[in-house]
C-alpha cells in the first residue's frame, strides 16, 4: 500500500503542513508528498490518494481520479476551511474542486460544522471530523521578563476584520505606564501590516515573516495569546487551532467568544476568556497582567491541550483513518 499526498502547493509555510503534513513522519506509513498530479498514474489496487486543496495548473482531475477509482485506489480528502467563501479562490478552481470531492469515497475535516456542510455538498463520500491537535511539548520559557507581550499570528491582510476587534485594547495597551508590547508572525512585505491594522506604533511591534511549521511553533512566544474571530461565513466554520497551539504551549490566552472557542471551552471544562464586546479583551488582559495568574493558567491550558488533543492523539487518529479506509 502507499499514499499519495497531493498538496496544491509545498511551500515550507504552507497550510498543509499544519493540517496533516506534520504528522507524516510519526505514521510509520508509506507516504509520498507530490504537488505533481501526474503522480495519481502510478498509484494501483489498495493505494490511497490524500487530496489537499486544489491547484488549477492540474487542470480537471476527473478522468485521471475515476480511472484511479476504477483501479481499486481508495480516493481521500481533506478539507480545513470552507473554501466555498474563501476571497481568494476563484470560480473555476472550486468547480475543478469540486468536481474532485465528488469522486472521494472519504473526507475528512477539522470542524462539525464543515462536516455538516461538507456531508450535504458530498452526498456520496464519507464525511469525518480528524480534529487539529496541540503542538509537540516543549521546555516553557520564562516570559516574565521586560514589558509584557501580547502575541498574535496570521496574515492581517487576509484578516482586518479579526484585527479590527483589537483595536481597542491596542489604544488601551498604549497608554500604560509600561506600553503593551506585541509579537506578530506572519508578516509580509508590501502587504497590510500588523501595526497598521491595529493602529499601533510600529515600535511597539516585533514581526516576523511566514515560517516553516516547526519554526512558526518556536516562534509562538509571548505572555499571552490572542485569538480573534469576527462572525462571518467564512468563520463560521474556523477550527480552534489558535488557542490549541498557545495551550500547548502553556500560554495564557483571549479569544472571541466565536463557536470554535467556546466549543472548545465547554469540551475541556474551562471557563476561559472569551469576548463578546470590545472591553471585554481589555478586561481579561488587565487580568493576566500578573505573572502568577498567568502562570496558573499557562500551566493548566496545557495540561488540558495535553490530556484531550495532543499530537499523539491525532498521530493516531490520522493513522487509523488512512488505514480503515
Amino acid at each position: 500500500m502507499r499514499i499519495l499526498a497531493l498538496s496544491d502547493a509545498a511551500t515550507p509555510w504552507h497550510s498543509f503542513w499544519i493540517r496533516f503534513g506534520q504528522y507524516v513522519h510519526e505514521l510509520g506509513l508509506p507516504v509520498e508528498i507530490s504537488t505533481d498530479a501526474g503522480r495519481i498514474t502510478a498509484l494501483q489496487d489498495g493505494d490511497r490518494l490524500l487530496l489537499y486543496r486544489f491547484n488549477t495548473a492540474w487542470g480537471d482531475l476527473t478522468e485521471p481520479l475515476a480511472s484511479a477509482r476504477r483501479r481499486g485506489v481508495v480516493l481521500l480528502a481533506d478539507v480545513d476551511d470552507y473554501l466555498w467563501q474563501a476571497p481568494s479562490w476563484s470560480r473555476p478552481r472550486l468547480r475543478a474542486y469540486s468536481r474532485a470531492l465528488r469522486l472521494c469515497q472519504r473526507i475528512s475535516c477539522s470542524t462539525e460544522p464543515l462536516q455538516e456542510v461538507l456531508s450535504a455538498m458530498f452526498r456520496r463520500a464519507r464525511v469525518e471530523v480528524l480534529a487539529n491537535s496541540t503542538p509537540p511539548p516543549r521546555p516553557t520559557a520564562d516570559r516574565d521578563d521586560g514589558p509584557l507581550r501580547l502575541c498574535w499570528t496570521g496574515a492581517p491582510w487576509m484578516r482586518p476584520q479579526d484585527l479590527a476587534l483589537l483595536r481597542p485594547l491596542a489604544q488601551w495597551g498604549s497608554y500604560l505606564p509600561e506600553p503593551l508590547r506585541w509579537r506578530h508572525i506572519g508578516h509580509a512585505e508590501g502587504q497590510l501590516s500588523f501595526a497598521s491594522a491595529l493602529g499601533l506604533d510600529p515600535a511597539l511591534v516585533e514581526h516576523l515573516p511566514l515560517l516553516p511549521h516547526q519554526e512558526y511553533l518556536a516562534a509562538i512566544d509571548g505572555a499571552i495569546g490572542l485569538a480573534p474571530l469576527a462572525p462571518g461565513p467564512f468563520n463560521s466554520f474556523k477550527s480552534e487551532l489558535k488557542v490549541l497551539e498557545y495551550s500547548g504551549l502553556a500560554m495564557p490566552w483571549v479569544a472571541s467568544a466565536a463557536a470554535p472557542y467556546q466549543d472548545l471551552c465547554q469540551r475541556w471544562g474551562w471557563a476561559g476568556r472569551l469576548c463578546h464586546h470590545p472591553h471585554q479583551w481589555i478586561a481579561h488582559v488587565e487580568a493576566l497582567l500578573d505573572p502568577a495568574t498567568r502562570e496558573r493558567e499557562g500551566e493548566q491550558l496545557q495540561l488540558l491541550a495535553q490530556g484531550r488533543q495532543s499530537h499523539a492523539q491525532a498521530v493516531a487518529r490520522w493513522r487509523q483513518w488512512l488505514l480503515e479506509a
